[in-house]
């Protein structure tokens, strides 16, 4: 998946956020001080641009930045940041496939060079069918090459638009055309001239040629500028883990449904990104959070016994029998910053009750209940079974409950 680090890189990402997706693909971070790193390597150059390692060669890395300008440097004076670099597991060119495409582009045009410059020294119109096979050879080979080019990053470009906007489409190109193989045509011109003897017709089309290859439109810098304000995301969106939710949703009724899976991070970033996508459900993460005021206030009820009636009957449904005595019979007990004045075990349970006093039908708890022992979690969750809303639970205690469970890996 070199497309999503390659993506991150030229949208300006910084390097702990190119190391959060790096860690996600197999790369570790690795000292690196005298020996190079092996290709695929992202590492911190001396004026703190990113570079990714193409190729090294006795002590000498080619590296290639954000703008995709290529670096050639002697290793122990191409990093500034302590050695560090991001390793993957083995060497990654990546290229095989784009250089094997060019190769056919530029072997296309020197048969081309060569047939015109056969054809031009005969003026017979009986050889037309073969300057319509010339144009065809050239027309053909090189929409090939560039579809292979293209065709072998389809599934790097799907991984780097999951992992960021798509600024970065624009890149795809960049071995398509370019210095590189302007280079190469004029290479092979050069060494058909000393054989043929070219004629100035023929380099002409050789300029052509030049034209197409370094016209703006081919630099990376240029077609960036389509995005001023690239827009990065560190993660891709789980989609897979959202897709499931869904399918929970549409199929499971009341109840209460537990969760397993080896990701929860994703789980709960899956869940919250439903609701950023207008889903009606509340999610509850490993962090209870209540403002500071009183429990009237973070329950937004109004100075009524009716508050506290129905705060006296949710407290009953999660098993909080004593929160008189707890609370001073009252909901104007003040809670402090960062949650003072509650226990972990209080505020976790209290923010279940608050969800559900704000009409929640739907709840996805994702080690909510973490401060609560696996038995206290268990009678609090039968306790919501009674109720007619939809419960769906993961739990990192789950393997010593009882039931059913969901597996979503």
């Amino acid at each position: 998946m070199t497309a999503i680090l390659d993506g991150l890189i030229a949208t300006g990402a910084t390097f702990e956020a190119v190391a959060d997706e790096a860690g996600t693909l197999g790369y570790q971070l690795k000292e690196r001080r005298l020996k190079p790193p092996i290709s695929g390597s992202v590492f911190v150059d001396e004026i703190g641009l990113l570079q990714r390692v193409r190729y090294q060669l006795f002590g000498w890395v080619m590296s290639v930045d954000g703008d995709s300008k290529i670096h050639v440097t002697r290793w122990r004076k191409a990093f500034a940041v302590g050695g560090y670099v991001l390793e993957p597991g083995g060497p990654d060119y990546n290229l095989s496939v784009q250089w094997f495409g060019l190769t056919l582009v530029v072997l296309a045009r020197l048969l081309l060079v060569m047939l015109v410059s056969i054809l031009g020294q005969v003026s017979d119109t009986s050889l037309t069918p073969l300057w319509i096979l010339t144009a065809l050879i050239l027309a053909s080979t090189t929409y090939t090459s560039i579809t292979l080019i293209h065709r072998s990053q389809w599934n790097d470009l799907e991984a780097a638009l999951d992992a960021m906007a798509p600024d970065w489409i624009p890149r795809l190109s960049r071995d398509v055309g370019g210095r590189i193989l302007a280079i190469n045509t004029i290479f092979g011109m050069l060494v058909l001239d000393s054989l043929l003897h070219l004629s100035a017709s023929i380099w002409v089309v050789g300029l052509g040629f030049l034209f197409l290859d370094l016209m703006p439109t081919r630099h990376f810098k240029q077609a960036r500028a389509l995005t001023l304000n690239p827009r990065v995301r560190t993660e891709r969106e789980p989609k897979k883990m959202m897709s499931e939710l869904r399918d929970l949703l549409n199929i499971k009724g009341p109840g209460v449904h537990v969760l397993r899976t080896q990701v929860p991070e994703i789980l709960l970033s899956a869940s919250e990104e439903l609701v950023r996508e207008g889903e009606p459900i509340t999610v509850l993460g490993p962090e209870s959070e209540f403002l500071p005021g009183t429990l009237r206030s973070n329950f937004a009820w109004d100075a009524s016994e009716v508050g506290e009636y129905h705060f006296g009957n949710l407290m009953d449904l999660i098993g909080f029998d004593h929160w008189r005595e707890r609370f001073g019979g009252s909901l104007n007990y003040r809670i402090g910053p960062d949650n003072q004045g509650l226990s972990s075990s209080e505020a976790a349970a209290l923010s279940v009750a608050r969800a559900l006093a704000q009409g929640a039908d739907t709840l996805i708890m994702v080690d909510a209940l973490a401060p609560l022992s696996a038995d206290r979690q268990m009678e609090l969750l039968n306790r919501l079974g009674t109720a007619n809303c939809r419960i769906f639970i993961f739990s990192s205690v789950s393997d010593l409950w009882e039931g059913d469970v969901i597996e979503l890996d």
